[in-house]
């Protein structure tokens, strides 16, 4: 067997198991890009992602760029934020962190307020910095992957609405996981990516916006070729196309996955969700096991547990491989400190339990072995 060959069942924040059904979507029709079938294609994943997320096509679009989630990031920092504008970013943890770096690659005047990893934001200094401050735009991200806790994206949109600013909210890890509508948070742009709870491969990312702040997109200069939100738009809504050539199999796999989520139902995806989170935090704690921050506001894509003394990552990882379960490690300040583990994607509360016992197992052997 190759080296690379192989299924795990992966507990990861991203990449997640796929199902079956999307997987044979993906791999079942081969179509070109600038042919019709395209063209209807990207039609239904329109109508079927606003479906899904409860935005009339009259006020609200999107479009699909082939990239990872940090594409999608991009393309909206470079494109819908002038260079004169002002940015207020809003780090809590390592993605937070991204965000703030790109924009400070393409808007000089990015202000970065940044609090330490998995500290609750501040939102009475947010309020205070808007009404003493200038500020055109904030990003922030709604699940920081990194601790695992939601952000409070609709409070601080009420104060963006206040001070007539604008919002830039990364999904990619809390879209269709965790609750977020876009108009009571009084979103802007949000994005997100096909490799977390949409259940498919990754490789694709999406923009969802207000339909006036995607038009306005052609007044503004252009800095980025590929990740031209404008010109992604363009294409998508005068064309139906898109304007490079796109993972059409991933295109076809997306359609499926959302078709699979309006059949499910929004609702009953997130309590299922939540189920799964729910029952894997249970049983961490029967091991005497601790959630970072649990009594903070988390995320049902990500659970963070605090290593046992004695116990290192590595040998956990390793052990879990050989079980044939993939989970991550801590980034930053929390690296060697925690593990991740994602019950997002094709996994079921079988996958959760089988999860735990191997777990159960392998620490009574490392704690046994330190001891």
């Amino acid at each position: 067997m190759d080296e690379y060959s192989g299924r795990y069942r992966l507990m990861c924040p991203g990449p997640v198991n796929v199902s079956q059904r999307v997987m044979d979507a993906m791999t079942g029709s081969e179509i070109g890009h600038r042919e019709s079938e395209f063209s209807a294609l990207l039609k239904n994943i329109r109508r079927n992602c606003l479906k899904v997320m409860n935005l009339p096509e009259a006020s609200f679009a999107m479009v699909v760029i082939t990239g990872s989630g940090s594409a999608a990031n991009e393309a909206v920092i470079c494109s819908a934020i002038r260079p004169e504008e002002t940015v207020l970013s809003l780090v809590t943890g390592e993605f937070g962190r991204r965000l703030g770096e790109i924009s400070a690659i393409y808007n000089p005047k990015t202000v970065v307020h940044a609090q330490d990893w998995g500290t609750p934001l501040d939102i009475a200094w947010v309020e205070d910095y808007l009404a003493s401050h200038h500020v055109d735009w904030i990003t922030m991200v709604h699940d920081e992957t990194s601790t695992g806790e939601l952000q409070p994206v609709k409070e601080v949109g009420a104060i963006c609405k206040k001070y007539g600013v604008k919002l830039f909210v990364d999904a990619v890890s809390s879209f269709m996981v965790d609750p977020l509508d876009l108009a009571e948070c009084n979103i802007t742009f949000m994005s997100t990516s096909s490799g977390k709870a949409l259940g498919m491969s990754p490789g694709l990312s999406l923009v969802v916006g207000r339909k006036d702040a995607f038009e306005a997109l052609r007044q503004y200069p252009v800095r980025n070729y590929y990740l031209s939100l404008a010109r992604h738009y363009d294409f998508f809504t005068q064309k139906l196309q898109t304007p490079n050539t796109p993972a059409i199999a991933l295109f076809i796999a997306l359609n499926e996955a959302l078709n699979m989520i309006a059949e499910e139902g929004v609702v009953q995806r997130l309590q299922f969700q939540a189920l799964k989170a729910e029952r894997f935090r249970r049983g961490i704690q029967t091991m005497g096991l601790s959630l970072l921050h649990a009594d903070h506001v988390l995320s049902n894509a990500v659970s963070t547990v605090v290593l046992p003394d004695g116990v290192r990552f590595a040998d956990l990882r390793e052990s879990l491989r050989a079980r044939n379960f993939i989970v991550y490690g801590g980034k930053g300040p929390l690296a060697d400190k925690i593990f991740q583990v994602s019950t997002m994607g094709h996994v079921g509360i079988e996958d959760v339990d089988a999860l735990l016992s191997a777990l159960r197992d392998i620490l009574s052997e490392q704690q046994h072995s330190v001891a």
